[in-house]
């Protein structure tokens, strides 16, 4: 487990953000969970005024995050995902509008590159990224929760430094993660399937 040196509350017009302090952090990261709760991790000795107007830059983003979760229908117990074809076609949609700035964000902010961006309807797998740099992703991880989607977009991301699953690129993976937590959250990933894409009634 990551050491936390030290936390506190920031508030900013009616967001609560809870801010932790990782020994092992190199930047500072938002995460927004499923409740609704937010979470800003940062480097040791960070300055509230710092910490405070990355939340101020970052306001929009924060958001559109929380009403994405306050809107979000209901998953099953469990995590099976099965979709009519004009759910796919509004998860595409919703995908579009958010992996291209959220992948753009976490890349910037890790200083790394990647060369393109599909967004697809593949049920075989979350996302991909070969070796130039093109990276897909599912629409279907507009289902998942904010940290798995992050975690998902930084699995590629770390595949444009580490170009297979060795222990080099699950080191890498770790480190970009703001709670240094991929076995925790892979373990997450793993309960959510699948299943079909069944015809509208």
């Amino acid at each position: 487990m990551p050491t936390q040196l030290k936390r506190y509350i920031l508030t900013h017009e009616g967001l609560n953000i809870n801010v932790k302090e990782y020994r092992a952090s190199r930047s500072m990261k938002l995460i927004v969970h499923t409740d609704c709760t937010i979470t800003l991790t940062c480097p040791p000795r960070t300055a509230k005024i710092r910490a405070a107007n990355y939340i101020l830059r970052n306001e929009d983003w924060i958001r559109q995050a929380v009403e994405r979760f306050r809107t979000r229908p209901p998953k099953s117990a469990s995590n099976d995902i099965s979709v009519t074809p004009a759910q796919v076609k509004v998860l595409r949609e919703r995908a579009a509008k958010y992996i291209p700035q959220r992948l753009q964000h976490l890349a910037a902010l890790n200083g790394l590159h990647f060369e393109g961006l599909t967004i697809t309807t593949t049920t075989s797998k979350w996302g991909s990224c070969n070796t130039l740099g093109h990276i897909r992703i599912s629409c279907f991880v507009m289902l998942l929760t904010e940290e798995l989607i992050d975690l998902v977009l930084l699995h590629e991301l770390a595949h444009t430094v580490q170009m297979n699953h060795s222990s080099k690129f699950h080191a890498t993976l770790n480190a970009l993660l703001p709670m240094h937590n991929e076995k925790a959250l892979n373990k997450k990933l793993k309960e959510y399937h699948i299943t079909k894409i069944r015809q509208d009634d």
